[in-house]
Parts: structure tokens; sequence; C-alpha cells
């Protein structure tokens, strides 16, 4: 099992299973979401995830088939979806309470990385989304 929560701690989940994949994403909505160059993010099954506490406060951002998920009141985001993959949800790593057992697979979104930003790893790089 996995925990994690937002910035501010009043929204907290579980994930009771394995993350599928891990991966740095260089989209423009990680960036702008995140203030970072890239975010680390992984993806699992959806029935897997529980909220735990802050159902409340939980506020969606509509990005058209994706939806992230913030606490309203740090406005950290916790986890997403989209419609591209029914069933599966995802979580950017850094709202983790332990470390998971899982690595990084690969660089999704390359295309549209920051132009600042040099990889320096041998992971797979993809030039959009990820592969499933």
């Amino acid at each position: 099992m996995l925990t994690g929560e937002c910035f501010c701690g009043a929204v907290k989940y579980q994930i009771n299973g394995d993350l599928d994949l891990m991966y740095h994403c260089h989209c423009s909505s990680c960036r702008k979401s995140s203030g970072a160059s890239f975010v680390t993010n992984a993806s699992f099954d959806a029935s897997t995830f529980s909220l735990i506490e802050g159902h409340d406060l939980i506020s969606d951002v509509d990005r058209g088939s994706h939806h992230r998920y913030h606490c309203s009141k740090c406005h950290s985001w916790v986890y997403g979806d989209s419609d591209q993959y029914p069933g599966v949800k995802f979580i950017p790593c850094g709202t983790l309470n332990e470390a998971p057992k899982k690595t990084v697979d690969h660089h999704v979104w390359v295309d549209s990385k920051a132009a600042w930003t040099k990889i320096n790893d041998e992971l797979p790089q993809h030039a959009e989304s990820q592969p499933r």
C-alpha cells in the first residue's frame, strides 16, 4: 500500500496495489501546474485508489479529456484521470509519503519539453503520450 497527500495535508489518499508506469512528463500542463521543468507521475489501476481525507476539498480542473483533482485549500494537484485511459488514475509522485518500489520507466511529451531542460539519462523518450 502507498499513501500520499497534498501540500497542506488536508487531502490524503491511498493506493492498494502496484504502480503500473512511472514517467517524467515534460508536457506544458505538468510544467505549469508544478512550476518545474517536468513532473514525475505514475499511473495505476483506478480501482486501487481511495481518498482517505479531504473529499470535500477536491476541485476538478477539467482540461478537455484530462482531469486534475486539486486540494482547494493549498491548490496542490493530488491525482488525475483521462478519458483516453479509462480505469486508470495518475498521481504526481511528489505527493507520495513513501518511496514506491517502482522506478521511472521513460520520458513522455519530450517534444514539448522546456527549452532549458536537457535529458541526461538513458531512459526511453517518447515524443508525446506514454505507451500503454
